[in-house]
């Protein structure tokens, strides 16, 4: 729990109506963190059932822990921001992923693959916005997010190294449709760019999140799998 400094002495440049919206996104980001908690704990029984070495298996044990250390920081930043809500964080996602046409295994390969983009763009949000992030505790906690989401993403990258032929070719028969839904799942939802003044406190906007998405696909995405020749199996 973060020390209580909800008054307006914490960011006091803020208006009221900026402290709410703050507070209901922050709310919100953790209990999509409770989400990818139930995410991770699947990735980790895909993982296995896939005969993962142990350190892929130790790094996704990690990730479940961390998701729900995630899932607390949304609520109690929310607190800080005026919120009242002290109640544990609930998931906001908890359907199973599943991709049409796949076979049972297929699934759990997609699953995990579309873990590891998920995880990849989320590094590029926020290492996008932390040159704008000034309130050293909240500089603080980027820092320590960024330093957990890198861990997450070998989760799947390091999985992915591990493929063999025939099942590098079912992640490129996917690739177009993982893409649209790694896009979906990061870009679309309630965000609003008319409030990028909030970036510096913990706000995504939709240009934010996009532009980290694009250059995630540019510069990490795209290649990594070329360089496991994923784009390149039969």
């Amino acid at each position: 729990m973060l020390e209580d400094s909800s008054s307006p002495s914490f960011c006091p440049e803020l208006s009221p109506e900026d402290r709410r919206i703050l507070a209901a996104y922050w709310r919100s980001r953790g209990n999509g963190e409770m989400g990818a908690e139930i995410a991770f704990k699947q990735v980790r029984d895909d993982l296995q059932n896939l005969g993962a070495p142990a350190p892929l298996l130790a790094l996704a044990d990690r990730a479940i822990k961390d998701e729900r250390k995630h899932g607390h920081w949304g609520r109690d930043w929310a607190l800080r921001f005026g919120g009242t809500d002290e109640s544990a964080p609930r998931a906001s996602r908890t359907r199973l992923l599943e991709f049409p046409g796949a076979s049972a295994r297929d699934n759990q390969i997609l699953r995990i693959t579309f873990c590891c983009f998920n995880e990849t763009v989320g590094c590029h949000v926020l290492q996008d916005i932390r040159p704008r992030v000034l309130e050293p505790e909240l500089r603080r906690n980027n820092h320590e997010h960024l330093a957990d989401e890198l861990q997450h993403a070998r989760v799947g990258w390091g999985f992915l190294s591990t493929l063999s032929e025939r099942d590098r070719a079912v992640v490129d028969r996917y690739r177009p449709l993982l893409l649209r839904m790694v896009q979906m799942a990061c870009c679309q939802g309630p965000e609003r760019d008319d409030l990028d003044h909030l970036v510096p406190y913990g706000y995504f906007t939709p240009r934010v999140l996009q532009a980290a998405y694009d250059r995630a696909l540019a510069e990490v995405i795209e290649p990594g799998l070329a360089h496991f020749s994923i784009t390149e199996a039969a």
